[in-house]
């Protein structure tokens, strides 16, 4: 599957902007609370955005104050990026390597993107060489996702690796530089609630459609 314009279309992205930046700073404000460090200011430090997609994550980190760089395997994605002049975006399949030195950037993201890839241990691999601090990300969670989204009529057909929390913790825990990992589920409303007073993400153990990941080094 290519992840062009048709992609694209064929899933309403375009129309999804509001909730996708929702969501990322939602789990930025979760990841600083866990990791000790405020992800939300992001004034003199470097961020790159892993799986840019068109950008919206990105701009989010762009907004925060980071000198962003995005990559992303999609021509279509990374020239509306580029078109949007939130940071630099670069044409990249992470899975292959990153074309940047270790320990280049303060913060790496990459949301809703692992559960994409054939081979999403050597992205994670590459991300945490290329990061000095900080690596989030989010994905869905392989427990529930299928049949929770099959009712909602959303269920993505390209995601060939779902995975559960503790399968992800796996993974990741055997990169010796990590200081700090945390793997768990979530539900995130923050969408639905964006203009009530109510919490707009929730700790589900297990069974969140979910999967959010911070890493320290």
């Amino acid at each position: 599957m290519e992840f062009e314009e048709k992609y694209f279309d064929a899933r309403k992205y375009l129309r999804k902007e509001k909730a996708v930046k929702r969501h990322v700073v939602g789990v930025l404000e979760w990841a600083s609370e866990v990791g000790g460090i405020d992800l939300l200011r992001g004034d003199g430090r470097k961020a790159l955005d892993v799986g840019c997609a068109c950008g919206y994550s990105s701009s989010v980190l762009k907004m925060l104050g980071y000198d962003t760089y995005s990559v992303d395997l999609s021509r279509w994605g990374v020239r509306q990026g580029r078109a949007s002049g939130q940071g630099d975006f670069l044409l990249c399949d992470a899975q292959r390597r990153l074309p940047f030195k270790a320990n280049s950037f303060g913060l790496v993201t990459c949301f809703d993107v692992l559960e994409h890839l054939r081979f999403p241990e050597h992205a994670i691999r590459y991300m945490l060489e290329a990061c000095a601090s900080t690596m989030v990300c989010t994905t869905p969670n392989r427990l529930v996702e299928k049949p929770v989204r099959k009712i909602m009529g959303d269920y993505d057909e390209t995601h060939i690796n779902v995975k559960s929390a503790s399968e992800w913790e796996k993974r990741i825990r055997g990169n010796s530089n990590i200081r700090l990992l945390r793997v768990e589920t979530f539900l995130d409303l923050t969408d639905k609630l964006a203009d009530s007073g109510f919490p707009k993400s929730f700790k589900l153990p297990g069974f969140g459609l979910t999967v959010r990941i911070v890493a320290r080094k």
